[in-house]
């Protein structure tokens, strides 16, 4: 017996329209027994490096075979490509501009799909929101079983954006650079805790 499927959502599209729950009936229709985990939607809009850090810290908690839909997208409508990344035993459906660097960065294994099977989307496609009409079907049917490598040809250049990395100078002091503030106001660092 399959386990139950489960999907993760990281968006930059608040809580105060319907943007999300749309997606969220889009896959639901696709794969009814889906369950849905609201990862984050309070991403500030188009803050593709600060989503590519949340997201990285919080995908160590979910288990293998979790499907993870990230939507930051400021240039939806535009060139970038719609991609599906297998890392470390998990999915990745998201926009081709960056959104997977920190992941790809410290990948063991991984594999990058150009989204282009079409049948596999909702039509028509919005020029405006690839949300609800590509990362949403495909995560759909992903999550009802179709196999990955059905839904587009492996790539080797996915977009990665530069990752800011602590430096130690000279005096022994270490420099980070601030990667995210959460609600409380806590600043989160680039600089890992050493044991």
């Amino acid at each position: 017996m399959r386990p139950k499927p489960l999907v993760t959502l990281l968006t930059d599209f608040g809580t105060r329209d319907p943007f999300v729950g749309i997606m969220k009936g889009v896959i639901l229709g696709i794969c009814p027994d889906a369950s849905l985990v609201d990862l984050c939607h309070e991403i500030p809009p188009q803050d593709v490096r600060g989503a590519g850090f949340v997201l990285q810290t919080a995908v160590p908690v979910f288990p293998a075979g979790t499907i993870h839909v990230a939507v930051v997208d400021p240039g939806v409508g535009g060139p970038r490509r719609p991609i599906l990344a297998e890392i470390d035993g998990r999915v990745f459906v998201a926009p081709d501009n960056g959104l997977l660097s920190h992941l790809l960065a410290s990948a063991e294994r991984r594999r990058v799909r150009h989204l282009v099977a079409q049948e596999y989307w909702r039509h028509p496609v919005s020029a405006s929101f690839h949300g609800r009409d590509i990362f949403a079907p495909v995560a759909g049917h992903l999550a009802a079983g179709v196999e990955p490598a059905r839904l587009g040809p492996e790539i080797g250049d996915a977009t990665c954006l530069e990752i800011p990395r602590p430096a130690v100078e000279t005096a022994g002091r270490i420099r980070g650079t601030v990667m995210w503030v959460d609600r409380f106001g806590n600043c989160i660092t680039n600089i890992a805790r050493r044991e």
